[in-house]
C-alpha cells in the first residue's frame, strides 16, 4: 500500500503540476500570440490606408483585404463614428451597409445605438481606448464588453495617418477556439493522469510481488531467527541483490545455528562438570546475590527439599565477608556449619568493567577431619590400651622372675596377668572383626530359630544385669531369620553391653521383635542418659565415642557399633538409631527374613 500510494502520489503531483503549467504558459502564449498577430495586421492595414487620402478610395481599398479567419474589422473615423464593420464572416454588401451606424462617445465611453446582432470589437473598445490610439500609439488588449457583461474579445487599434489622425482600424478576435483548445488539453493531462494510475497500481503490485513480498518472507525468517528458530527461508529464487540478501540470512542463521549448538555444547559440558563435583559451586554477584549453586551447595541450605533460610544467609553472610578480604595470597578460609566444616577456595569473577562478583567452592572436610581426628584418638587409644596391659604383664612376670612376690601369692598375680592378655586379646578381635568385614568375607548363613534365639540371649546377659542391678526383659521371638548364627550374635552382644553399661542401676533395659511379613524387625532398648542429637549421624563410624572420657574408662575405642553396622549391612539389612536424652536409646536392626546371601 505504501509503495502504491508514492507511486500514485508522485504520477499525480508531476501530471497535475505539468498540466498546470503547460495550461498557464500555454494560455498565455496563444493570447499573446494572437494579440501580437492581430496588432501587425491592424499596422499593416492602417499604413496602406494611410496612404489614401479620400475616404472613398480607402472604403474601396478596404474590399481588397483579406482578414485572417475569425477576425472583424471596424473602421472609426477620427470622432469614434464607425465606418465601417467587415470581417471573414461579412460579405461587402453587409459591411457597406454598416457604414456610420452609430458613433462611439458618452460620458462612459459606452455605446451609443444598440445592435440586434453579435457582439463586434466595437462593443469592447471604449473612448479611452480611442484617446489612446488618437494619441498616436497602436495598442492590443483582452477587453471586456462596455456594458461589463458577456464573454472577451481580443482587440488590436492602430492610427490612420498622423497629426492629425484620421481615423482608426480596430480589430478583434474571439478567444473562445483559444480556449477551448486549452480545455481539451487539460481534459487529455486528466485522462492521462487516470491511465497513470492505473498503471501505477499494476507497476506497484508487480514490484509488491517482486520486491516486498520476498522482503516479508525475510522479515518473518529473521523474527523465527532472533527467537532461536534457524529454519532457512525460502520462497526467495530471485538472482539480483535481495536474492543475495536472502542467501546471506540463510548463511548467517545456518552460523548461528552451528554457534548456538556449540554455545548449548560447551554450557552442558560446564553444567556437567560442575553438577557433577561433590564440592559445592556457588557464584555471587558482588551485591552478595547468589547467581548459581550446584547441587552440592543447594544440599548446604536445604533439608528434604526445603530450605533452611538461617543456613543459607550465614552461607552468603560468610562468602560476602570473605569477598571483601580478598586478596591474592590469600583466597581460602574455614567456616562451620552446625557440625559441619567447609573449606572454602574463592576466585573473583572478572567481567569487561571490573568484578562483578566471586565464585567460590566449598568443600565439605568435616568427614575427612573426623577421620584424622579419629586415627589419631585411635592410635592414642590403642597406645593407650596396648601400653597398660603390657606395663602390668611385664612388670608382674618381672616381679615374679626376681622373686619379688611370694610363692603363695604368685597365683593371683599370674591371674591378673591372664586378665590383661585377654584384654590385649579382644583389642585385637575387634580389629580383626573390622578387617575381615570391611575385606567382604563370605558370611554363612544358616536359619536361625528366633525363639531359640531370643532365649539364648536372655540367658547369656541376665547375670550380668543382675549384678549391675539392672532389668533385662526379652520377649520370645517367632519364625526363622536366615543369617551367620556368630555374626548376629556378636551384633546383640555390642548392643545389650553398650545398653547395659548406659542404664542407670533398677532401670531396664528391653530386647523385643516386631512381627513383619518379609523382614525381622528386633529392637535393644534402654532406658539410659540418651545419645545428643547432634551425635546421632556418627554413632556408627568407626572410632566415633559420645562420651570420651567413660570410653577411655571402660576401656572402648568406638569400635562396637561400626560393627554391628557392617554385619548388619552384610546380611542385606540396616540398622538406625533413636534416642531422646534422659529418655533412653532404641537401636533397631532390620534383617530380611529368608533370603540367600553372596
Amino acid at each position: 500500500m505504501k509503495l502504491w500510494l508514492a507511486l500514485t502520489l508522485l504520477i499525480l503531483v508531476v501530471l497535475g503540476g505539468l498540466g498546470v503549467t503547460i495550461t498557464w504558459l500555454f494560455g498565455d502564449f496563444y493570447l499573446q500570440q494572437k494579440l501580437d498577430s492581430l496588432r501587425t495586421e491592424a499596422t499593416e492595414i492602417s499604413t496602406q490606408l494611410a496612404t489614401v487620402y479620400s475616404w472613398s478610395e480607402r472604403l474601396s481599398l478596404l474590399e481588397t483585404f483579406k482578414l485572417t479567419s475569425g477576425t472583424q474589422m471596424v473602421l472609426l473615423d477620427s470622432h469614434g463614428n464607425i465606418l465601417v464593420i467587415s470581417g471573414s464572416s461579412l460579405n461587402t454588401s453587409q459591411a457597406l451597409q454598416g457604414r456610420i451606424s452609430g458613433y462611439l462617445g458618452g460620458a462612459g465611453g459606452g455605446l451609443i445605438g444598440g445592435w440586434s446582432r453579435n457582439l463586434q470589437p466595437s462593443d469592447f473598445f471604449t473612448a479611452e481606448y480611442l484617446a489612446q490610439v488618437l494619441s498616436g500609439q497602436t495598442i492590443s488588449i483582452k477587453a471586456l464588453p462596455i456594458n461589463g457583461s458577456g464573454q472577451t474579445m481580443l482587440l488590436a487599434a492602430a492610427p490612420v495617418g498622423a497629426k492629425p489622425v484620421q481615423g482608426v482600424v480596430l480589430l478583434g478576435s474571439s478567444p473562445i477556439p483559444l480556449q477551448e483548445s486549452i480545455a481539451t488539453f487539460r481534459r487529455l493531462i486528466l485522462y492521462a493522469s487516470l491511465i497513470a494510475v492505473f498503471l501505477a497500481t499494476a507497476v506497484s503490485l508487480f514490484f509488491a510481488r517482486q520486491v516486498t513480498r520476498p522482503l516479508a518472507l525475510m522479515q518473518r525468517g529473521a523474527t523465527r531467527m532472533a527467537k532461536g528458530d534457524f529454519l532457512p527461508i525460502q520462497g526467495i529464487t530471485s538472482k539480483d541483490e535481495i536474492g543475495e540478501l536472502a542467501e546471506v540470512l540463510n548463511c548467517m542463521g545456518e552460523s548461528l545455528r552451528n554457534h548456538m549448538e556449540w554455545l548449548s555444547q560447551e554450557r552442558n559440558l560446564l553444567q556437567g562438570i560442575v553438577e557433577s563435583i561433590s564440592d559445592a559451586v556457588v557464584m555471587l554477584s558482588f551485591e552478595g546475590v547468589i547467581l548459581y549453586a550446584n547441587d552440592s551447595a543447594k544440599g548446604l541450605w536445604q533439608e528434604n527439599e526445603v530450605e533452611l533460610l538461617e543456613r543459607k544467609t550465614q552461607i552468603v553472610d560468610f562468602l560476602q565477608t570473605m569477598s571483601q578480604k580478598l586478596t591474592q595470597d590469600e583466597n581460602y578460609a574455614t567456616m562451620t556449619l552446625g557440625i559441619q566444616v567447609l573449606q572454602v577456595v574463592m576466585a573473583p569473577l572478572a567481567e569487561t568493567e571490573g568484578i562483578g562478583g566471586h565464585v567460590a567452592v566449598l568443600r565439605d572436610v568435616t568427614a575427612s577431619l573426623r577421620a584424622e581426628k579419629a586415627r589419631r584418638e585411635f592410635l592414642a587409644s590403642v597406645t593407650h590400651e596396648l601400653r597398660t596391659p603390657l606395663h602390668l604383664i611385664q612388670g608382674y612376670l618381672e616381679a615374679i622372675q626376681d622373686a619379688v612376690i611370694p610363692k603363695h601369692q604368685q597365683g593371683e598375680y599370674i591371674e591378673l596377668v591372664l586378665d590383661e592378655a585377654k584384654r590385649l586379646a579382644r583389642l585385637v578381635q575387634n580389629l580383626q572383626d573390622i578387617n575381615w568385614l570391611e575385606r567382604g568375607q563370605n558370611l554363612q548363613p544358616v536359619p536361625i530359630d528366633m525363639e531359640c534365639f531370643m532365649s539364648d540371649l536372655d540367658q547369656r546377659f541376665q547375670g550380668r544385669a543382675h549384678e549391675l542391678g539392672l532389668n533385662l526383659d526379652v520377649s520370645k521371638g517367632s519364625g526363622e531369620l536366615l543369617a551367620d548364627p556368630d555374626q548376629l550374635l556378636q551384633v546383640f552382644i555390642n548392643l545389650l553391653d553398650n545398653a547395659m553399661s548406659h542404664t542407670p542401676c533398677g532401670k531396664t533395659v528391653r530386647v523385643f521383635q516386631v512381627e513383619e511379613p518379609n523382614e525381622v524387625r528386633l529392637a535393644v532398648q534402654d532406658e539410659g542418659e540418651g545419645i545428643p542429637k547432634e551425635a546421632l549421624p556418627y554413632i556408627f563410624d568407626r572410632f566415633f565415642r559420645v562420651n570420651k572420657a567413660r570410653s577411655r574408662k571402660d576401656g572402648g575405642m568406638g569400635l562396637g557399633l561400626a560393627i554391628v553396622r557392617q554385619i548388619v549391612e552384610a546380611h542385606g539389612g540396616h540398622v538406625r538409631v533413636e534416642s531422646d536424652m534422659g529418655k533412653g536409646t532404641t537401636f533397631w536392626i532390620v534383617l530380611p527374613r529368608m533370603q540367600s546371601l553372596d
